[in-house]
């Protein structure tokens, strides 16, 4: 797990302390602007001057221990040993991304809570708990997202219950509520659904690390060895320099040249198949957009036509590490 860039006490604004300070002193100032400045309670200003690191830490416990806001700030992608070098290099856009993590934080809350930290912070309360910072339940924060509407959980958090592995075993994992893929080529079918899925919404959660690649695939089914011969496959590769294709290709179909998100940091892949049409989006912005033509015939080597089947994921080679969580999908039929 990436250690968490939140350090100690906050470097907030005039109307508090000037002793307190992070260690990285602009993510208090991130955190000042944010939410103390802008905040009408001089309580809650007042509350964060006396927790000081404990908005993130818990108090008399090791420092890499953190209450639940500071376990989802790092989930969510504050990540110390990014951040540091990019705040020297670039300073406005380390920023801007510390930004983007508050943003994304906002929408998560603790196991046993009704109120989100975003909704906690407007309320004038401290996302972390009291002001030493110390959790209210013995449960830390989920992570796993809350099931939308219609669609349907594919992975457990915990088992490899509905899914299938092919080739090489110990290539995959289960690591803090994710599945992880990292060893030799292998493929991880979900067969726990008999009936094949046509035209529906999948999301999923995927973190890379830096330089790999693997894949997510659809309208596929299972086979004993070597890449997936039917169906298509959603490229995951933010980084890996043998590969140009980037994440949220329709692979070797219509592929994106660009990274649409960045290693070290969770992103949610979206795929919608509707009738002959695709669409591939990367945190809720679409990246591809294909539109099977009428008379596509498949291909002898990779089938890559529209049809029906199940979903797989990739263990691309030894030297590539891929996590993924929160699958879950909505039948459009």
């Amino acid at each position: 797990m990436r250690k968490l860039i939140v350090g100690c006490a906050v470097v907030l604004s005039s109307a508090l302390s000037s002793q307190s300070a992070f260690a990285i002193k602009e993510f208090g100032e991130a955190f000042g602007k944010y939410y103390v400045e802008s905040s009408k309670s001089e309580e809650f200003k007042k509350l964060v001057g006396e927790a000081k690191c404990n908005v993130c830490h818990i108090q008399g416990e090791n420092k890499k221990k953190h209450n639940p806001y500071g376990d989802a700030l790092e989930h969510a992608g504050l990540d110390k040993e990014v951040l540091k070098p990019l705040l020297k290099s670039d300073p406005e856009k380390a920023k801007k991304e510390i930004e983007a993590v508050f943003k994304k934080v906002e929408e998560l809350k603790k196991d046993g809570e009704k109120k989100t930290f975003g909704e906690k912070i407007k309320a004038g309360e401290l996302p972390g708990g009291n002001v030493e910072g110390k959790r209210t339940t013995d449960k830390l924060i989920s992570f796993v997202s809350p099931v939308e509407a219609d669609f349907k959980p594919l992975f457990d958090g915990k088992s490899m219950a509905g899914w299938k592995i092919n080739e090489n075993q110990k290539s995959w994992a289960i690591e803090d509520g994710a599945i992880v893929c990292m060893g030799d080529r292998s493929h991880l079918f979900y067969v726990g659904d008999e009936k094949p899925f046509k035209n529906f919404h999948l999301k999923a959660e995927v973190k890379t690390m830096p330089n790999s690649n693997a894949g997510i695939y659809f309208h596929t089914k299972f086979q004993e060895t070597g890449w997936p011969k039917y169906g298509f496959e959603v490229q995951v590769n933010n980084s890996y320099d043998k590969d140009p294709r980037r994440t949220s290709s329709l692979y070797a179909v219509k592929d994106v040249k660009e990274p649409a998100a960045k290693d070290n940091v969770w992103y949610t892949q979206e795929v919608i198949v509707q009738g002959k049409k695709v669409t591939l989006k990367v945190d809720g912005k679409t990246q591809v957009e294909y539109e099977e033509p009428a008379n596509q015939e498949a291909g002898k080597d990779f089938t890559r036509k529209l049809d029906e089947g199940t979903f797989a994921l990739q263990a691309h080679d030894p030297g590539s590490k891929v996590y993924f969580r929160n699958i879950q999908v909505k039948r459009l039929d």
